[in-house]
């Protein structure tokens, strides 16, 4: 049978395109590959990118994004369609004159582009079979199956479950696909979901994915050719608002680091990748393990000849200098941790694993080995106020570090979910369950708070910058920057920039007029924040955010 895997395309305000490689649809594609059938990959998120209207479900952000703002604090100017269009899409679905569509549906704001991509494959031809999978799926497997254009589903792991499914297909055996765990089809008008029962116990069984089915000249980071690459599925901690369990379970599985190492070898040595980011939801659960297979590639490739990423996050909570050393060695430039908050009360709410060692110990560690973090703090959590959230900012503000922001957004299945729904938070239309939205307002915080703590975000991120270049000395508070500022005798249009909304306290934007002037106008910005803001921080030293070695 010939199968198309699809990875639909996005519609947003912004797009982590260094993100985008449909890695677990070639998982997929190797083990039908490995049962002999046809497959092929149709990744529709190429880098073209194509400004269209914002939805009426996500009005209310005109203005929190003014789309002409060129001030270098702004966050978003427009709202696109990223990848193929749908026209192209039609034409390649057509031309693809495959049986079975595989459509990965993984994150719930973004369902309705999957289902338009079912939609084009129903409305040429109602006897083709679609069936849909990824994280999205897993978590609201009834609610995808009531859509007309979607005949079934698969939550979980998909390498098995696709492969026996479309063999009953083969076989004419529609009916034994009642028999799969994590399936879910219709029956004379009614849906049957069978629950999962399982996860693949061996990694190690599964052959490596069918890179050779993507573009892979497309997928590059610092100009080299990348790949992810997923070195264990499942993790056992049990976070308030995170799906990983929901989707891989809450077993710890991991492959061994040999069979890592020789999936890496082979593609540098067949594809010439140089990059690889280590996609796991938890990769150093297993502390020995994560040790063991940097040691393995600084044997194999020597020290810095590849660069490691690993982008999903690393959680500060299980690393060691030991580890932190090993990663430096094996070709790691920085480390984004999962850092959340600064107030442990919060991270015990939401069921965050508790640390070994506190975060100023590991970055003593990553800066005498030479390594930069991102530090990700979560925004806009139900049970945040605004004081912790400005809080968390001003420590980070004082570390050497990049700060990552999060916009908490609720994730269907997941216990934080729930109490939105049950709390009567959660925004009626799925499209805003986005970080880009700023989906949760309580009676503690507004939109507004947030949107002023992502630009607060955006001046200490520039300033770090702005230190790290040596144009600004590092360890300067804010009330000695502004002085800083104003004495200098050149001027730029950032300085002015910067005096300007710290004297006032308010954002402002930035328009030009013809090749020489500029104009400012006023952005959104809540008092409450910034007051709060400069004055628990107005003498925290900003530190710069690339280490000195």
């Amino acid at each position: 049978m010939k199968i198309l895997l699809i990875q639909p395309p996005i519609e947003d305000f912004y797009r982590t395109s260094i993100r985008t490689q449909p890695i677990g649809l070639a998982y997929l594609a190797s083990s039908l590959q490995s049962r002999g059938d046809e497959v092929e990959i149709l990744d529709c998120q190429t880098d073209r990118k194509k400004s269209i209207s914002t939805p009426s479900a996500l009005s209310y952000l005109k203005d929190f994004y003014p789309f002409d703002d060129r001030s270098p604090f702004k966050l978003y100017t427009g709202f696109y369609h990223f990848g193929l269009d749908w026209e192209e899409i039609q034409r390649k679905i057509l031309e693809s004159n495959a049986d079975v569509f595989g459509i990965s549906s993984s994150f719930t704001p973004y369902h309705g582009e999957a289902l338009k991509v079912a939609q084009l494959i129903k409305e040429w031809d109602s006897n083709k079979v679609v069936v849909m999978g990824g994280s999205h799926v897993s978590c609201d497997p009834d609610g995808v199956l009531k859509n007309p254009f979607v005949d079934y589903i698969i939550s979980g792991e998909g390498e098995y479950r696709l492969s026996f499914f479309v063999d009953c297909l083969r076989r004419g055996k529609r009916d034994e696909v009642g028999v799969i765990d994590g399936i879910g089809f219709k029956r004379n008008g009614e849906i049957h979901i069978n629950p999962l029962r399982g996860f693949i116990p061996d990694l190690d069984s599964l052959p490596p994915p069918a890179r050779d089915l993507l573009d892979l000249g497309r997928y590059r980071i610092n100009r080299k050719k990348s790949t992810m690459i997923i070195t264990s599925r499942g993790c056992p901690h049990r976070c308030a608002y995170c799906s990983a369990p929901l989707v891989m379970g809450s077993s710890f599985r991991a492959r061994s680091p040999e069979h890592i190492l020789q999936e890496m070898m082979d593609c540098h040595q067949t594809f010439g990748i140089e990059v690889f980011d280590i996609e796991d939801d938890n990769f150093t659960f297993d502390l020995k393990r994560a040790k063991r297979l940097m040691a393995l590639i600084i044997e194999a490739f020597g020290q810095g000849r590849l660069e490691l990423f690993a982008m999903n996050g690393l959680s500060f909570a299980s690393l060691d200098g030991e580890l932190i050393q090993l990663m430096k060695k094996a070709g790691f430039h920085t480390l984004n941790l999962s850092f959340v908050s600064s107030d442990p009360s919060m991270k015990k709410r939401i069921k965050r694993p508790q640390p070994i060692t506190d975060f100023d110990h590991v970055l003593k560690a990553t800066e005498e080995v030479g390594l930069n973090v991102v530090a990700y703090a979560i925004l806009g959590i139900p049970s945040q106020t605004v004081e912790e959230m400005t809080d968390t900012l001003i420590y980070l503000m004082g570390k050497r570090v990049l700060i990552g922001p999060s916009i908490y957004y609720p994730t269907p299945g997941t216990s934080l979910f729930v109490m939105c729904q049950k709390g009567g938070m959660l925004p009626p239309h799925s499209t805003q369950w986005r970080s880009s939205a700023l989906p949760i307002e309580t009676g503690a915080f507004k939109r507004l708070d947030l949107i002023t703590l992502l630009r607060l975000v955006r001046v200490i991120n520039f300033i770090k910058g702005k230190m790290d270049q040596g144009e600004i000395e590092e360890g300067l508070s804010f009330n000695q920057l502004c002085e800083t500022l104003k004495g200098r005798p050149e001027k730029t249009l950032w300085g002015d920039l910067l005096q300007k909304i710290l004297g006032e306290r308010t954002f402002y934007g930035l328009r030009r007029i013809g090749d020489q002037h500029v104009s400012y106008f006023i952005e959104g910005t809540s008092k409450k924040v910034f007051d709060s803001f400069l004055e628990k921080g107005k003498f925290t030293p900003i530190m710069g955010s690339r280490c000195s070695l």
